[in-house]
């Protein structure tokens, strides 16, 4: 007889169900550690939540607390002021009694004059006249006009001609000597030119590279023109020129409006600039600041295109002003331009400028490549509007500006054309 019994059916069936029981307590264990390991997850999501927000929370009271800290700042500083003014009632007095004398004996202009003698001035050596072409020389249209470059550049050590300044803002201002009519021309900062040896770039590193003869000689070089003078203007001394001719009035959108605050508040951790916030949009009267902030918006559509746009916009703006400003405000704009300005320009040849601002009338301004004959590509490295073709928008320029409707471009021009179509062919 075997040793091995065979099994009943019924220690069968309760073989089985002890399986099952042992199946089901592994399945509910197993259900425990994952609801375990949820709630642990869901309790770590929570905290997370409550960590965030937390610092979100202390992210905003910082940002509450500095506010807070600079509208007290700015009553401090207006408090002060106003103790110094009411400190010296007697001078205040008299110094007023000395201006309105200065203004009846016709001392206002010889004021003017003196204190623009104390310009930054700066002379051009004569190496640039190189840059100017025989056939410019000889283009009678162009003998008509006067062109100046306007370069504003981003210093905050109030540097305008040294250092990496990199001109923010290059255009040509071009004036019809006899009618005193005004064009002007934004020349896009990121256009790709010969900045001088036949070295291609963005055009506004020719004056980082080489001050403002470097620059004038590549605007002269590139677009055929006879530039012997400029005036270069940091964002200091626009924004308080315009404050000395008591603000201008431009209509702004919601979208410019935030983008305005934005730059305030970093040039007030940059230079120190008070500044009060934009709070609506639509039609607004803007101080120096806000209108210097307008000029800086890049970030919305049309991007540099638009920000060129907002610059000249700016800048007719404020020579309307000029025309209708009387003779202390012109003095005010004298000096609060002083000390912030460079130019090649002598005092008298400011002066002139100055008292025949009522006379002077903005007629047209535009870009520089136009819309139609620009492309965009990567040059070395760098993201480059193209003038695609480079004698085209020459022709385009001098039609704009000197009513030459056949311009043909002169053979430097051809060349750098022909450099430039290299890249992109």
């Amino acid at each position: 007889m075997s040793k091995y019994r065979k099994m009943t059916e019924d220690e069968i069936l309760n073989e089985e169900r002890m399986g099952e029981e042992e199946d089901y307590e592994e399945y509910a264990r197993m259900r425990e550690e994952r609801e375990g390991i949820r709630s642990r997850r869901e309790r770590i999501a929570r905290e997370e939540e409550r960590r965030q927000a937390m610092e979100y929370e202390r992210i905003r009271n910082r940002q509450a607390q500095q506010r807070e800290e600079r509208a007290q700042q700015a009553q401090r500083s207006a408090y002060e002021r106003r103790k110094r003014r009411k400190r010296h009632p007697i001078r205040k007095f008299f110094l007023t009694i000395l201006i309105l004398a200065l203004l009846l004996a016709g001392g206002t202009l010889l004021y003017l004059r003196s204190r623009l003698q104390t310009v930054n001035s700066v002379e051009l050596e004569d190496v640039l006249q190189s840059s100017i072409s025989m056939q410019v020389q000889q283009d009678e249209a162009m003998a008509g006009y006067q062109n100046i470059a306007l370069f504003g550049v981003d210093s905050r050590e109030q540097d305008l001609l040294g250092g990496d300044n990199r001109s923010d803002a290059i255009m040509v201002c071009s004036i019809n000597k006899k009618t005193g009519e005004i064009k002007l021309v934004s020349v896009y900062r990121d256009t790709l030119l010969d900045i001088g040896g036949g070295e291609m770039r963005k055009c506004n590193a020719a004056y980082a590279f080489g001050g403002p003869q470097q620059a004038v000689a590549m605007l002269n070089r590139n677009l055929d023109l006879n530039i012997t003078d400029f005036v270069t203007v940091g964002f200091e001394g626009l924004a308080d020129t315009i404050d000395a001719l008591g603000g201008i009035d431009l209509e702004i959108t919601e979208e410019e409006m935030e983008y305005m605050n934005s730059y305030m508040d970093d040039m007030y951790y940059e230079i120190g600039t008070e500044y009060d916030e934009v709070t609506d949009y639509g039609m607004q009267h803007l101080s120096g600041i806000q209108a210097t902030a307008y000029c800086r918006i890049r970030y919305t559509a049309g991007d540099d295109f638009k920000r060129a746009e907002r610059q000249r916009t700016v800048l007719a703006l404020t020579l309307q002003k000029a025309r209708e400003a009387n003779p202390l405000q012109l003095i005010a704009a004298a000096n609060a331009a002083l000390g912030k300005t460079a130019t090649s320009l002598s005092s008298g040849e400011l002066f002139m400028f100055i008292m025949r601002a009522k006379g002077m009338d903005l007629t047209d301004s535009t870009g520089f490549p136009t819309e139609e004959d620009r492309i965009f590509a990567t040059i070395n490295g760098e993201s480059c509007v193209v003038p695609y073709y480079l004698t085209t928008n020459v022709r385009k320029l001098h039609e704009t500006l000197f009513g030459e409707e056949d311009y043909e471009s002169s053979p430097t021009v051809g060349e750098i054309n022909d450099v430039i179509n290299s890249y992109v062919n």
